[in-house]
């Protein structure tokens, strides 16, 4: 179907209203068929925005040649979550030299390798820390995530120091981007930033012991598109940008749990098929993955026309801006088979998700070449190796109501009481 739908009347309140409903309504308010994937023309801050989602969607969105970051998300958004300065707002010569620096610690075979063993290790922690006092998934799989990613980032740190980082950067994820919590966002952003900036500029004074080959050292060597050193600060919300994303995976951590008790037939799969392994489960993986397909993690993004365009039939000007919708993409009809039905099997015959061209939770397009994260891996063996440890028989994940249920006006969402969970002596 080629074309455009359109709503001539301004859309931002219905977003911050809706959150994770926002482009179901807006499709039903444009009339467009259900499960076509044509754009949606509309105002969106005083100015024409274009609604996209499907594979001509994600194609435009993630062409580099037609599409920017630069000014797209609005700076009372981008700042706390990014960071100022961060590589996600960069275009050209100088995202690529940036983004590839980034991928080089965090994308390659050897650092998720050594990733996983971190991340397993302080599961096995928070399990026997479970095993003594009852807890919730999401606040202490945060925890658990922040204490691998320092420790893999080679960041020298004790163990609360490390927890009170965690802590901050998810008070961040809980609070950027809402009116009332947004201060709160930008207060924690001042502090982390100074934390992060501090350990670049211990590093590159040789004060603390950076280990060879970690992000620490790539990180505290960061150059420009002109192989100048970048400044510490920006140095040190890159750091933060190799470290941040796997604690926000403690989201997907909480919703796993969900999903587990929602598929009981699914955690006494993965439990048989790992025993007591938590990495390199087949099973625990696509279970991961079919989590990350099906609940709500990042509504929509943002990015602006470098030149007159198109999508499928729909005009997009220069300096238009253009939304690509995350979940309406991971679900639609037109690329999924049953999209609705929560089916890990689908994924176990996938021997690289990336390669889904309309898979997108945490981006779509080349790592090294587009704005793709290049911290996927890491965040999907996160993910996986918790699925693992939740899928053991002594883990009782708690069944109640408030537990699997959550919000889909609110961003981010997750279920209010972090799910809770004990483990059985």
């Amino acid at each position: 179907m080629t074309g455009s739908a359109k709503l001539r009347t301004e859309q931002i309140l219905e977003l911050l209203s809706s959150g994770y409903l926002f482009t179901s309504r807006v499709r039903s308010k444009a009339k467009v068929a259900p499960g076509s994937d044509v754009p949606v023309s509309m105002r969106l801050l005083g100015k024409r925005a274009t609604l996209v989602r499907g594979e001509e969607g994600v194609k435009l969105f993630y062409d580099t040649d037609r599409m920017s970051r630069a000014g797209a998300m609005p700076k009372f958004i981008q700042i706390p979550l990014f960071g100022s300065g961060a590589v996600h707002t960069l275009d050209g010569e100088a995202h690529r030299v940036r983004k590839n620096q980034l991928a080089d610690q965090a994308y390659e075979d050897e650092p998720v390798a050594r990733f996983q063993a971190l991340v397993a290790e302080e599961l096995e922690t928070t399990l026997e820390r479970w095993r003594n006092t009852p807890g919730n998934i999401y606040d202490d799989v945060a925890l658990t995530y922040g204490r691998a990613a320092l420790r893999w980032a080679g960041i020298p740190a004790s163990v609360r120091d490390m927890e009170r980082q965690a802590r901050r950067l998810s008070r961040l994820l809980d609070t950027f981007g809402r009116p009332k919590t947004n201060p709160v966002a930008w207060f924690e952003r001042f502090r982390v930033d100074r934390w992060y900036k501090q350990v670049i500029t211990d590093a590159r004074a040789g004060t603390i012991d950076v280990p060879a080959g970690s992000a620490l050292a790539g990180m505290a060597q960061l150059k420009d598109e002109n192989g100048e050193l970048v400044d510490e600060h920006t140095a040190g919300v890159e750091l933060q940008n190799l470290t941040r994303p796997t604690i926000a995976v403690s989201r997907f951590a909480a919703f796993a749990a969900v999903a587990l008790v929602e598929h009981p037939e699914w955690a006494e799969r993965i439990h048989a098929a790992a025993g007591t392994e938590l990495t390199d489960i087949p099973e625990a993986t696509a279970f991961a993955q079919e989590v990350r397909r099906t609940y709500p993690f990042v509504p929509v993004l943002p990015a602006l026309a470098d030149t007159d365009t198109q999508v499928s039939g729909c005009p997009i000007k220069k300096g238009q801006r253009v939304l690509i919708d995350i979940l309406g993409t991971n679900t639609a009809e037109s690329e999924w088979h049953e999209p609705e039905s929560f089916d890990p099997a689908r994924f176990l015959e996938v021997d690289d998700a990336e390669q889904l061209t309309c898979f997108i939770p945490q981006g779509g397009g080349g790592v090294r070449t587009g704005h793709r994260c290049p911290g996927e891996r890491i965040a999907v063996s996160a993910l996986s190796a918790t699925v693992a440890a939740l899928s053991r028989s002594e883990v009782e994940i708690s069944p109640e109501p408030a537990d699997l249920t959550f919000s889909w006006t609110e961003m981010l969402t997750r279920p209010e009481t972090g799910v809770r969970v004990r483990v059985r002596q």
